[in-house]
């Protein structure tokens, strides 16, 4: 300002000049009547602490002149300015800083995979047809060839019939198919083909059940415990996924030219074996039989075997073929297994060792003197010698199997002392167990010699052989220390066990062991043989008349009969007069 000399000149924008927040006071009425026109400016060492510059009101603005700027004057409003408004410049052309990318580099968010594609990835589509023809093969051999209620020649042939099925997927399977699968679906189509001889429902419900447990193994080719346990998951599972991966198969195909003709082909297929059919059924009353025996009636029980049967067997053919063209493969444990020390292990080892061994040497007469101990030992009956422990020892046996099975894995292993003392105790618990299993087998012999033989006495005596050759196969493992093989053999020796039974023939067995016991003390179980099979009228022949009549008469009489498909050889020489 005048009168300053070395002050420096204002500048004359406001973004030079630097304001300093002050509190808002009362407007001062001095201010206030200035001279219009101009703002009050009062200089820093003339205006009093803490009074703030204020524009003048309103009101009191000049009409001409334009306000002189002044220090502490606010800023002039904006106005537009005229003309048409400038572009910007897009985003893309503004200018980055060297070695910036643009935009910035945001991670992507990758998708978790599906739930079972980590180890069980799909197929390539190229075999989604393949998979659908053996589907349709097996929904449809199901519905023709299964008896609903009972046995039959229908079970063997539906096998051979999938297999067929499955065959056609294997040569499109982007895998060889190992020797192992070769034998698991010779081991199915051996236990459905006794539904073919044989007539006992349990048997042949068990053989069933088995043979579908056998064709999943035959199909997953899994040979470890991991694979196993995955392999009673595996079909339901694989249909579920099949569905959307057929389906896509299927449209990367397209209808194209091909299809159309094999659809057209199967349309007059169907309209010439109508038509030709229909002429030779006229001139031929065989012919017709047999066509009306293969020809679905419409009923109820055809429009059930036609819907559901055939849907849920398809199913499980799509599943089957999914997963024969791509097996889940579960990754095996590659690190090495924490082992226990050693008086870890064989502390616990070695005290069941000591136990077994004193329970058997206090029990040996009981154990091992069968129908001599009975007879010699007072108020002692056969059901008693046969109950009294008969079930805590098979409970021993298996409960010793996970045992020993423990200590094999996680045993020390790293020193010739190590192994040597593993092989000791386990096989020593092992030899202790299989003597249990055998003082089991002597307990029941003489309790169905002195009670007579039933098919559940026969099947506790079956399952406890199968144990028996089970620790058998353990002691062999730990004599190398190398079990890979052995989930494979217990369960082909228990699949073994069940063909052997129906070889055996149960039912006659039964029938010939209680018609030994009639000829020996006269009593005779009449009743119960009556409930047996057809299986068992060979064996009944040895019976007097008077008491063959009646139970013959009984088992022929519910002889059941649903065609062609529950043809077996028994029902059938039980018919024969």
């Amino acid at each position: 300002m005048p009168g300053k000399p070395n002050q420096a000149p204002e500048p004359d924008d406001a973004a030079g000049r630097e304001v300093t927040p002050e509190e808002p006071d009362t407007p001062d009425r001095s201010s206030a009547e200035a001279t219009p026109g101009e703002d009050a400016a009062v200089d820093s060492n003339e205006q009093p602490a803490g009074e703030s510059d204020r524009p003048a009101a309103a009101s009191e603005a000049p009409e001409t002149g334009p306000p002189q700027a002044a220090q502490g004057a606010p800023l002039p409003p904006m106005q537009p300015v005229p003309g048409a408004p400038v572009p910007m410049a897009p985003m893309a052309q503004l200018p980055t800083p060297a070695g910036t990318p643009y935009p910035p580099p945001y991670p992507l968010y990758a998708p978790p995979p599906p739930l079972f594609d980590a180890f069980w990835p799909r197929p390539g589509v190229s075999g989604a047809p393949v998979a659908l023809v053996a589907a349709v093969i097996g929904g449809a051999a199901a519905a023709i060839f299964v008896p609903l209620g009972s046995a039959g020649i229908g079970w063997p042939l539906l096998g051979l019939t999938t297999a067929a099925g499955m065959f056609l997927v294997g040569r499109k399977a982007e895998r060889k198919v190992h020797i192992g699968q070769i034998c698991w679906a010779a081991v199915a189509l051996l236990l459905l083909s006794v539904c073919a001889f044989r007539s006992a429902d349990w048997l042949t419900a068990w053989c069933v059940l088995i043979a579908g447990v056998a064709g999943v193994l035959a199909v997953t080719g899994g040979r470890s415990v991991r694979a196993f346990g995955l392999a009673a998951i595996a079909i339901p599972v694989a249909a579920l996924r099949a569905l959307p991966w057929t389906v896509r198969g299927l449209r990367e195909r397209g209808p194209g030219p091909v299809g159309l003709r094999l659809v057209a082909s199967l349309v007059v297929t169907v309209v010439l074996l109508l038509v030709f059919g229909a002429l030779f059924a006229s001139v031929d009353e065989n012919f017709a039989a047999l066509a009306s025996a293969v020809l679905p009636r419409l009923d109820g029980e055809s429009f059930f075997r036609w819907t559901f049967v055939l849907v849920v067997f398809g199913m499980a053919a799509l599943g089957a073929a999914f997963t024969l063209l791509r097996p889940p493969e579960p990754a095996e444990a590659t690190r090495e297994v924490k082992t226990l020390r050693r008086l870890e292990w064989a502390l616990p080892i070695g005290v069941l060792v000591v136990l077994f061994a004193a329970f058997i040497a206090v029990q040996s007469t009981p154990m091992f003197g069968g129908e001599q101990h009975v007879q010699h030992t007072e108020e002692l009956t056969y059901a008693d010698y046969a109950r009294s422990g008969f079930w805590q020892l098979t409970f021993v046996t298996i409960l010793t199997l996970p045992i020993i099975g423990a200590a094999a894995r996680w045993a020390p292993k790293r020193t010739q002392f190590d192994r040597h003392l593993l092989r000791g105790l386990g096989g020593a618990l092992a030899v202790l167990t299989l003597l249990i299993v055998f003082s089991a087998l002597i307990r029941m012999w003489a309790y169905q010699d002195a009670y007579g033989y039933t098919v559940m006495r026969l099947l506790v005596m079956s399952c406890e052989l199968w144990l028996g050759v089970v620790y058998l196969l353990v002691i062999a493992a730990g004599v190398r220390l190398r079990a890979g093989w052995l989930p494979a053999a217990v369960v082909g020796t228990a699949m073994a066990a069940l063909l052997g039974l129906a070889a055996l023939n149960p039912d006659a067995f039964i029938a010939e062991r209680n018609i030994a016991r009639f000829e020996a003390t006269g009593k005779l179980d009449q009743d119960y043989l009556e409930r047996l099979s057809a299986d068992a009228l060979p064996a009944l022949q040895g019976l007097p008349e008077e008491a063959r009549g009646p139970i013959i008469a009984e088992i022929t009489e519910d002889l059941f009969d649903e065609g062609w498909r529950s043809w077996n050889l028994s029902d059938h020489l039980a018919r024969q007069p």
